[in-house]
């Protein structure tokens, strides 16, 4: 008996020495990972958010592996162009790649409505290449959204591929065409390097005008091709209208931009787009991807204190701006084969009246770990968001290890 009190006292004394809550740096951001470097003052966030702290967690299934979001790539097969009356009076060439293309023809505020009979498309030979035409009636009717004096073509699946004439002697103003061809081999595919950038830091745009076989050989969900000499241009439009004109560089695998946000991003919320305007060998391809810009009105402060014990991860934070910021991160947990997987995920968020210190913790202590999973523990998928601004400040894949 004296002897089980003796190790059973010498445990607890053990377990006393032990620092419950340990800090420690935060692991060296990787490339792909968000970090402000510094905090700045903003304007405050509209009434009416929520100032309630909240904390929660949930268990995850750890056979269920989770995966970062794939790129996203904007593949197009269409483009759009503004012309005035004088060029639909005399006909506006329309290099066509493939048959069964959609037209469409919409006024600009201002212009003359053209009912479908004002104007006219002829195929290569000069023949009319006419297989359906509806009014803005019907386009409404079917669920779009389109203003009054809007038409739509069809040229039918009979149409040969070359340069198709667009015209209308009754055109007065100015007009949108736009163009479809959903049977085209012929696409841009654009991708920018990030979804997330903070304002003042840089994005970087590729776009490769392809022969890629089409839409039946991407359903396979394998994007290959041809990539086809290009030129183009670009245009980074904020959330305010604000534009900015980016030049296109031809490079091996296509052409690419790189991009520096403005400092001063404005008080508009909403997506950035980047929108790329390409054409070779007379055929035109626009698309445009979208991305969020936040400004850095907090940020983490390269420290965490973690409490193995109860697994808890405090953050501290250093605040810049008045606001309602959230933390949120995933749990990896050891597995009875030696391999780290996801056992839990948790948010916490606040409001913080004043700049300067503050925490938010994790509380994936009220999550059981699953029977056979322990430390070492990892801390993954680390974000901070900015939720009265709607800005997601950082992000890091691996955060800590405990």
């Amino acid at each position: 008996m004296t002897s089980r009190l003796t190790i059973a006292a010498a445990v607890a004394a053990a377990m006393v020495a032990l620092p419950l809550q340990a800090a420690q740096p935060l692991l060296p951001a990787r490339s792909t990972d968000q970090v402000a470097p510094r905090v700045e003052s903003a304007t405050r966030p509209a009434a009416g958010i929520e100032r309630a702290p909240v904390s929660f967690a949930w268990a995850l299934d750890p056979a269920q592996a989770l995966s970062a979001p794939a790129p996203f790539v904007a593949t197009s097969r269409s483009y759009w162009e503004m012309v005035d009356a004088a060029t639909l009076q005399r006909g506006l060439d329309l290099p066509l790649t493939a048959p069964d293309a959609v037209i469409q023809v919409s006024p600009v505020q201002g212009a003359r409505a053209l009912a479908p009979g004002q104007w006219q498309v002829r195929d290569p030979a000069g023949a009319l290449a006419v297989d359906k035409v509806v009014d803005a009636q019907q386009l409404q009717a079917a669920g779009m959204s389109v203003g009054q004096g809007t038409a739509m073509v069809r040229t039918g699946r009979s149409a040969a591929a070359g340069t198709y004439r667009l015209q209308s002697a009754q055109a007065q103003g100015r007009y949108v065409v736009q163009v479809l061809e959903p049977n085209s081999r012929v696409a841009l595919h654009l991708q920018a390097n990030r979804q997330q950038v903070l304002a003042g830091g840089s994005v970087t745009l590729s776009a490769r005008l392809l022969d890629d076989g089409g839409t039946a050989a991407l359903a396979t969900g394998k994007v290959a091709g041809r990539t086809l000499p290009a030129g183009g241009e670009a245009l980074l439009v904020a959330p305010d209208g604000r534009s900015w004109p980016v030049p296109l560089v031809a490079d091996k695998q296509g052409l690419s931009a790189r991009l520096a946000i403005p400092q001063d991003i404005g008080q508009v919320q909403g997506l950035w787009e980047l929108q790329a305007f390409v054409s070779a060998n007379g055929v035109q391809r626009d698309a445009k991807v979208a991305f969020a810009v936040a400004q850095p009105t907090a940020r983490f402060s390269g420290q965490v204190e973690v409490d193995s014990a109860r697994r808890a991860v405090t953050l501290p934070l250093q605040i810049g701006a008045p606001g309602r910021y959230e933390a949120r991160g995933t749990l990896y947990a050891t597995g009875p084969d030696g391999q780290l997987r996801p056992v839990a995920q948790a948010h916490s968020a606040a409001w913080f009246e004043a700049a300067g210190s503050a925490e938010l913790q994790l509380p994936f202590a009220s999550v059981p770990l699953p029977r056979g999973y322990a430390a070492p523990f990892e801390l993954r998928d680390l974000q901070l968001q900015d939720q009265g601004r709607m800005a997601p400040i950082e992000s890091r894949a691996v955060a800590v290890t405990f």
